[in-house]
C-alpha cells in the first residue's frame, strides 16, 4: 500500500518565520515532528489530524528555548 499524502500548512509561523504562508507536503503520520530547512535553518514542525477550512492539515510550529 502506497503513503498517504497530505499538504500542510504551518498554523503558527509568525514567530520564527514572519506572516508569510508556509504550505508542504508529508507522508509521515500525524503526531509525528518533522524537520524542515528554512533559510538553511532546520525547524521543527509538527503534523496533527486537524483539517483545515481549504483540505489542508494543520502543522504546529515547535519552538524550543534553550
Amino acid at each position: 500500500m502506497a503513503d498517504v499524502v497530505r499538504t500542510y500548512l504551518v498554523t503558527n509561523p509568525g514567530p520564527l518565520l514572519g506572516a508569510g504562508r508556509i504550505t508542504f507536503r508529508s507522508t509521515a503520520p500525524a503526531g509525528s515532528v518533522v524537520v524542515l530547512k528554512f533559510d538553511c535553518l532546520p525547524v521543527d514542525v509538527l503534523l496533527t489530524d486537524t483539517r483545515l477550512n481549504s483540505g489542508m492539515f494543520a502543522a504546529e510550529l515547535q519552538i524550543t528555548y534553550l
